[in-house]
């Protein structure tokens, strides 16, 4: 059978696990006796040199007097004047002959022991298992205990099955046992288990340890099933663990509805028939269960062919269980042993080809697996009399075995999860190489397009053209936020974003972020206001990218939304230490405002208030998503306060550190372009769409522009020329940017290096720095941008060239 117990497991020496079968082979003898014990000679145990506090419990085992179709009481046998037969006891009663009739498992019957103990003998216990299948217990005349009712018809007898421990004082030097026996059901009749004798304190010991292994053994299946079936329920749905569960759930009855049937001392008031039936279907459907969870371990070494006769042996098994007669179904047991012992060297077969095919965990199954062979070999063995009860070797056998299974079975579903999670680290590499390769295609023309755009407008045209060009260049900027959202809703979903934390004059940044919006408040004549507390510490330490984001998406939804009034962005300190400062950010409107019932879904991804709003209005639907991801990262809540058709407050509140560095530091304005005047840079760049729009930027400021069409052709020009910049574009043919710089850099070459990039994921940057450069610009570039940049780093070379000098 496919060994489901086939989990990637690799032992090199797994000699701890032959110490542990050795152990329990040896373990397995414990039960026959280690020295020649007493037993009973017509009807007579003599007892009286055994010490029982020195010596475990005794088995009262050998002859007792056996009186079939009587039931008699301690008092009858004063009077009665028949002869004793003398019988075995423990025994069954179907086969024997008494007085020349052949016994039935049917009848009644009173049995008879005289125990002679000594004189001095301490405060005994006497263990009752269960008989076949009821039964009443006296000792020196007096009640100690019954199963059920004992009758001498099936109508007069009532079944029970429950083992007990009794403690009584000895009185005398003679101990009398009567024994009273009926069954009209079951189709084992008479005695099977031994009763024992011992002292009261050890009794009770050994009773409470049956008990508690019992319990724990159930309850240990019952939770190690109950866990596998969560792992199935909300996993991966997997097979052999929904049956490895449903396997340990119904062999964790057994533990408690069997043997020492603890269940029926927990709870004497079960009916005895439901108990029964319970008893039998769980051995029958755990045996199933344990076939198929073997055969989804190893498919390749199971045949389909013995799963279905395994399924259908225990499928009728447990039909005749449900509907025939006691007497029918109990005589399963033995068929169904066959079964089991064939089945599980079947089992042991395909173990061993799973290991000699190097299947996952198979060697591990293999092992735990002849564990549970060798315990239900001696369950079976105990079933038919040929082995006496070992409770020792039952807990650790049973306990080793479904603690490797359990182990093997958890490690093969850890390892489908990491082979889940290679996968999807795959696919998000794929996805990020994708969004990066699709970002350049996209953000390439659109820089073409932008730039021109910029470039006509500075110009001066005519105002007919320069209200189309500014058309023009709204729509391509628009276009680049929908790009954006998408990017950075991609990398929010694949948890790729992370927080700087950098000096930033959150006034300034404000105050640039609307100045950047007056344009488009004046398009929809509306007003676009800033208001701030005076006393906002000059910098904080946050990541100004993301808090720009941030403001730039709320503004930039409400000046969408708004056709009449305007827009009001406030800064309002909250709370203010020596070394922090809480900020209440809130973005005003007196838009179209959101309905009520669509409050809880405004953040959500791709929604808008309705998709009358999307078709008016535009967008992706993505910005407020973001803004409340980006927030939620930083453990911030964003809030909305709205009446539908007169406005809108967007509101958070974000603690920060206040910076040191408290100095306000007047920014370079841009009087002229003349600072970069006969300057030499080097454009690498494959595209000529993109070296037209540089190269007519560069132009405008007075720079000398030489253009190499890749990596290798950067390196040849700057081994013959010397440049103050390299503008350099990372994807190109032949040789890529990342390389061109590195080569650079490993000549020695000092001039700085600014990258070019269409690309907006996160390990760009990391890689544009560790291989060389100084800088890069993302695609479409803002022209000033690309000025400042330009002009900071070769100021920054020119004076550390001073320096040197």
């Amino acid at each position: 059978m496919n060994s489901a117990w086939s989990f990637t497991f690799h032992f090199a020496t797994p000699s701890p696990l032959k110490h542990l079968i050795l152990g329990l082979l040896m373990l397995s003898f414990w039960a026959s006796d280690a020295q020649e014990l007493p037993k009973a000679k017509q009807g007579v145990l003599d007892l009286r040199t055994w010490q029982f506090q020195k010596n475990q419990p005794i088995s009262l085992a050998g002859e007792w007097e056996f009186y079939w179709e009587r039931i008699l009481y301690p008092a009858d046998f004063d009077s009665m004047k028949i002869s004793p037969v003398y019988r075995e006891f423990p025994k069954l009663w179907k086969g024997d002959v008494v007085n020349g009739d052949t016994v039935s498992s049917e009848g009644y019957a009173t049995q008879r022991l005289q125990v002679v103990v000594n004189s001095v003998t301490p405060e005994l216990a006497i263990t009752i298992p269960h008989f076949y299948s009821s039964y009443l217990l006296f000792l020196n005349g007096e009640y100690i205990g019954s199963n059920g009712q004992v009758g001498a018809s099936e109508h007069t007898s009532k079944p029970h099955w429950q083992y007990m421990t009794r403690e009584f004082k000895v009185t005398s030097d003679t101990l009398e046992v009567v024994l009273q026996i009926s069954n009209f059901e079951h189709s084992r009749g008479g005695s099977f288990y031994d009763i024992k004798l011992g002292e009261k304190v050890k009794m009770q010991t050994i009773e409470g340890r049956e008990r508690a292994f019992d319990l724990i053994m159930s309850s240990s299946l019952f939770f190690i099933g109950l866990f596998f079936m969560v792992l199935f329920w909300f996993g991966r749905h997997e097979k052999q663990i929904l049956y490895y569960s449903l396997f340990c759930l119904f062999y964790s009855y057994r533990s408690i509805g069997s043997g020492s049937y603890t269940l029926h001392s927990l709870y004497p008031e079960l009916p005895w028939l439901l108990t029964l039936k319970a008893e039998y279907i769980t051995m029958f459907m755990a045996g199933l269960f344990f076939s198929y969870y073997s055969y989804y371990l190893y498919k390749r070494e199971t045949s389909r062919l013995f799963l279905l006769l395994v399924t259908i042996i225990s499928g009728t098994f447990v039909l005749m269980t449900l509907f025939a007669p006691v007497k029918f179904f109990t005589t399963l047991v033995g068929p169904y042993s066959v079964t089991v012992l064939i089945g599980f060297v079947y089992m042991m077969y395909t173990y061993v080809m799973a290991v000699m095919n190097k299947r996952e965990g198979s060697l591990m199954s293999l092992v735990s697996s002849f564990l549970l062979f060798l315990v239900m070999g001696a369950v079976i063995l105990e079933h038919f009399g040929w082995l006496k009860n070992s409770m020792l070797f039952y807990f650790v056998g049973y306990q080793q075995f479904f603690f490797f299974q359990s182990i093997i079975l958890f490690y093969r579903y850890n390892r489908k999860i990491e082979i889940a999670k290679e996968k999807a680290e795959s696919a998000a590499r794929s996805q990020s190489d994708f969004l990066s390769m699709i970002s350049h295609e996209i953000r390439t023309p659109l820089n073409a397009v932008i730039g021109l755009t910029n470039y006509l407008i500075g110009d001066k045209p005519k105002k007919q053209h320069a209200d189309d060009l500014k058309t023009l260049k709204f729509s391509a900027e628009h276009l680049h936020v929908l790009i954006n959202d998408v990017l950075d809703y991609s990398k929010l979903d694949a948890g790729k974003i992370e927080f700087e934390e950098v000096d930033v004059n959150v006034v300034d940044m404000a105050k640039n972020i609307t100045k950047g919006f007056d344009t488009r408040a004046k398009e929809k004549d509306i007003y676009l206001n800033f208001l701030y507390d005076e006393d906002i510490p000059n910098f904080i330490v946050c990541d100004g990218l993301r808090l720009s984001q941030i403001l730039t998406n709320l503004i930039g939804n409400a000046i969408k939304f708004t056709d009449e009034g305007g827009v009001t962005l406030s800064m309002n300190i909250i709370m203010q230490t020596k070394k922090r400062v809480s900020i209440k950010f809130s973005v005003e409107d007196s838009g179209i405002g959101i309905p009520k019932d669509k409050l809880k879904t405004i953040f959500d991804s791709f929604s808008q208030a309705s998709t009358s709003t999307t078709r008016e209005y535009g967008g992706t639907g993505l910005g407020l998503s973001i803004t409340k991801r980006i927030l939620d990262m930083q453990n911030t809540k964003i809030n909305v306060f709205s009446v539908d058709g007169q406005g809108s407050r967007f509101y958070f509140t974000q603690t920060f550190a206040i910076s040191n560095n408290q100095e306000k530091v007047t920014e370079k304005t841009l009087e002229t372009h003349n600072q970069l005047e006969g300057k030499s840079i080097l454009l690498v760049e494959d595209n000529p769409v993109n070296v037209m729009v540089a190269k007519k930027f560069l132009s405008r400021w007075d720079i000398k522009v030489d253009v190499a069409e890749n990596g290798r052709e950067a390196l040849e020009k700057t081994a013959i020329e010397t440049y103050d910049l390299v503008l350099m574009d990372l994807q190109m043919p032949e040789m890529d940017g990342y390389t061109a710089s590195e080569e650079l850099r490993k000549r020695g070459f000092k001039t700085p290096i600014l990258a070019l990039t269409a690309s907006v994921m996160l390990d760009v940057g990391d890689r544009v720095f560790k291989s060389g450069m100084n800088d890069f610009i993302t695609k479409p570039f803002d022209p000033d941008d690309l000025f400042n940049k330009i002009r900071l780093h070769i100021e920054k070379q020119e004076a550390s060239e001073k320096e040197i000098n």
